[in-house]
């Protein structure tokens, strides 16, 4: 499979824990967070995919309340929710 080179950034105590994980599968760490990111985004197929037509729909009705609503300062407290359900 084709790579491209990004930054991601994590949080300094998740490093080690990517590093053993990575260890652990014998695999490296792009393929570790590559797998996490398709898992999550199989598990929560559902809530981005209504994210996404909220988000459409208030583009095309004009409807910038609305729109703000389902930006991301609105859905920190359901993100906060999500990450709080990982364990560390």
């Amino acid at each position: 499979m084709a790579t491209q080179s990004k930054l991601v950034r994590i949080f300094a105590n998740d490093d080690s824990a990517l590093a053993q994980l990575a260890q652990l599968m014998r695999r490296s760490r792009a393929e570790v967070v590559h797998e996490a990111l398709a898992e999550y985004l199989a598990n929560h197929r559902e809530e981005l995919g209504r994210l996404y037509e909220e988000t459409q729909s208030a583009l095309a009705s004009g409807d910038l309340e609305r729109l703000a609503r389902a930006s991301a300062p609105a859905r920190r407290a359901e993100v906060d929710a999500i990450m709080a359900d990982i364990p560390a």
